[in-house]
């Protein structure tokens, strides 16, 4: 039997594309089609009734029910509500049109290529918000507030969505360094202890080196954060809190380009929760950060 997805703490009228994305992959060849179907149709959980789409798509409607709970939902009529409220966004963002996860080509014109390039980042960063749970992110970050070290695992495209997550921290007061080499960031995880945090990212959540770095972290008592896409991936079970990026089979040779972006949106968040988690040492951070930066446009004093 289906276990129950995490996006059930979700509202209900919010995020079914999204909500379909991350678990069609771990479905039972039954329930995919189902996802599959409303992926491409989404309309159909409007236009039809509970049995009439059970029936469309080959299911029973118990299968249906199922289905629905699956992702989070009462039932019918509250996946109902999520596809309309899906199809209002849509709407409208009409003047982004161009199909979002499109193949594109050398031989798009350029308003067609520019349309659907935008509308593809539009429709990742619209999915990673339908999948963010603020309550998980507002953990890792009180876990990241109070840490006396923070360690950012993160290699290739992700390696430098990783460093910029460690710039951000530091410039408000969070001791936090990141690591891409596999050596160097076992060596450093395995001196952590329970007073610190690690934080792993990686869109699939497979890359070997991020999840090796992550799990000697939190072997030595550190609690661990992963920034990936799939909750099910050897990175996600290495972590203690997960924050969810949206999946990439939707986009097509888009989807790598997409990744850092949603990435980014995850780690930014994470930042700026941070930083409101104490406002008085993050501003006094942030403001020595900045003068001492500013010192540097300024000529040097000569001693006499």
């Amino acid at each position: 039997m289906e276990q129950p997805s995490p996006v059930a703490a979700f509202p209900a009228d919010f995020g079914l594309r999204a909500r379909l994305q991350a678990v069609t992959p771990h479905l039972t060849q039954r329930m995919a089609s189902l996802a599959e179907l409303l992926l491409d149709r989404p309309e159909l959980a409007v236009m039809l009734s509970s049995s009439d789409l059970a029936a469309r798509a080959g299911v029973s409607p118990p299968t249906l029910t199922r289905f629905c709970k699956l992702l989070g939902y009462g039932g019918f009529v509250q996946l109902r509500i999520g596809a309309a409220a899906d199809a209002g966004r849509s709407a409208g963002q009409e003047s982004l049109t161009g199909e979002p996860g499109a193949m594109v080509h050398p031989g798009m014109d350029d308003r067609e290529l520019l349309r659907t390039f935008l509308a593809t980042h539009v429709q990742a960063l619209q999915a990673s918000a339908d999948l963010t749970n603020l309550d998980v992110m507002r953990e890792a970050a009180a876990l990241v507030a109070a840490a006396d070290r923070v360690d950012v695992y993160g290699v290739g495209g992700s390696g430098s969505v990783a460093d910029g997550l460690v710039e951000r921290l530091y410039q408000v007061g969070i001791n936090a360094r990141g690591w891409s080499d596999l050596h160097l960031g076992v060596m450093s995880a395995c001196r952590l202890d329970p007073g610190c945090v690690a934080i792993g990212v990686s869109s699939s959540g497979i890359t070997r080196e991020t999840v090796e770095m992550l799990t000697v972290a939190g072997e030595t008592g550190a609690r661990t954060i992963a920034i990936t896409s799939d909750h099910r991936s050897p990175l996600a079970q290495a972590a203690e809190v997960v924050i969810r990026t949206a999946p990439l089979d939707d986009y097509r040779d888009l989807g790598e380009l997409t990744a850092s972006h949603t990435q980014v949106f995850a780690a930014d968040l994470l930042y700026l929760l941070v930083s409101w988690h104490d406002r008085a040492r993050s501003a006094e951070q942030a403001g020595k950060a900045r003068a001492a930066v500013a010192r540097l446009g300024r000529p040097v004093r000569r001693s006499r």
